[in-house]
C-alpha cells in the first residue's frame, strides 16, 4: 500500500480508510472497489440485494 495525505498528515491505506474510509451500510465493512449507492448509502454489490427475495 501506499500513503495518503489529509489535512496535512500522512496516514498509511490502513488507517487512511480506518478514519476516512466507507462503510457498507448492510454488513458495516469498508467498501473499495466496485459500489452501490442507493437513496444515500453506500453498499457493497454482493450486499445490494431486493428486500422481498
Amino acid at each position: 500500500g501506499g500513503f495518503f495525505m489529509k489535512n496535512g498528515e500522512y496516514l498509511c491505506t490502513l488507517d487512511y480508510q480506518r478514519i476516512h474510509g466507507t462503510r457498507c451500510n448492510i454488513c458495516g465493512d469498508f467498501v473499495e472497489g466496485e459500489v452501490v449507492t442507493a437513496l444515500g448509502k453506500t453498499y457493497h454489490p454482493a450486499c445490494f440485494v431486493c428486500t422481498i427475495c
